[in-house]
């Protein structure tokens, strides 16, 4: 698959003109989490798929800083 994922996922935030601020990938990692948790998948397996997305948009990212960013935008996500 590779960057065959540019259609779903749209165009990592590396090749995004606001890579810095985040934002070009949020919406794709909270949907990503959302629409599986809409499925009734397991949490631990929504919370992998939607930092699997983010790591796709950000593979400088480590996992731990990744875990804490995509934790933050999904609680967030889940309060609105």
């Amino acid at each position: 698959m590779g960057r065959d994922l540019d259609k779903y996922l749209e165009r990592p935030c590396a090749d995004h003109p606001s890579a810095g601020t985040g934002d070009c990938c949020r919406s794709a990692v909270t949907r990503a989490y959302r629409e599986m948790q809409s499925r009734g998948i397991p949490e631990p397996h929504c919370l992998e798929a939607a930092l699997a997305v983010y790591q796709w948009h950000h593979p400088e990212t480590g996992t731990p800083s990744a875990a804490d960013i995509v934790g933050s935008w999904v609680s967030t996500a889940l309060r609105h």
